[in-house]
């Protein structure tokens, strides 16, 4: 009976000793933030949703022990932010939709702002109306970066919410086509889906969001993200 005793005494103090031990850490003293952007336009590059689709920002910490990059989500678009970052010296790298990673070396000193530059293999420009029948034209054309690129594929996109990609939780409607530029029309008026979900989108101000995409060279590039009040 005394060894459980001594036993039920002693582990609130192992316990505590190890909870102390981990406070003991000092709490991240700086942060990074910053824009990917078009290494000829000096534009931001619309990317994918944060998510299973998206674009990592990976830390390299230098001059230290550390084996591990920090790891975090671009957002769809172009920007990034994690502002628990310890101070140091970083290797930033980026792979994306890209020609290439893209690479910096950055001092994080407090919160940081480091701009990046990559070249997408297309840059999209769309425009979107609504026609008084309730549906929805997106007019867009694709524009590859390098003349010995091939666009397979182009795809419009809506969605209830402003994260729209390829990913299937990413959209609420698809059309794929081929032309590199021309019209794609959604009609939302006879869509099943934009019936079945009309309350989200009301709650919503009676606004949807639309986007392009482009698979070029088996990477999907994509313009911005388009509000329209249907």
């Amino acid at each position: 009976m005394k060894k459980i005793i001594f036993l039920v005494l002693i582990f609130p103090v192992l316990f505590s000793g190890c909870l102390n031990g981990l406070d003991n850490y000092d709490a991240p003293d700086g942060g990074i933030s910053g824009t990917v952007l078009d290494a000829e336009t000096g534009q931001p590059v619309p990317l994918p949703v944060q998510g299973s689709t998206g674009v990592i920002i990976n830390l390299f910490e230098q001059n230290t022990d550390a084996t591990q990059s920090v790891d975090f989500y671009a957002k769809y678009d172009g920007t990034y932010e994690n502002t628990r970052v310890f101070n140091g010296d970083y290797r930033i790298v980026v792979n994306g939709p890209f020609v290439a990673p893209c690479e910096e070396a950055v001092n994080v000193k407090g919160q940081t702002v480091c701009d990046l530059k990559a070249m997408p293999y297309a840059r999209i420009e769309a425009t979107a109306s609504v026609s008084a029948g309730g549906g929805v034209t997106v007019r867009y054309s694709v524009h590859t970066t390098n003349p010995s690129y091939k666009v397979t594929e182009v795809y419009g996109y809506w969605n209830f919410a402003p994260g729209v990609d390829n990913g299937a939780a990413n959209y609420a409607g698809k059309v794929t086509v081929t032309e590199t530029a021309g019209e794609i029309a959604f009609n939302l008026a006879d869509n099943a889906t934009y019936k079945d979900n009309h309350y989200k989108i009301q709650a919503n101000g009676n606004r949807i969001y639309v986007r392009i995409g482009a698979m070029t060279e088996g990477n999907i590039n994509y313009s911005a993200v388009l509000t329209v009040e249907v």
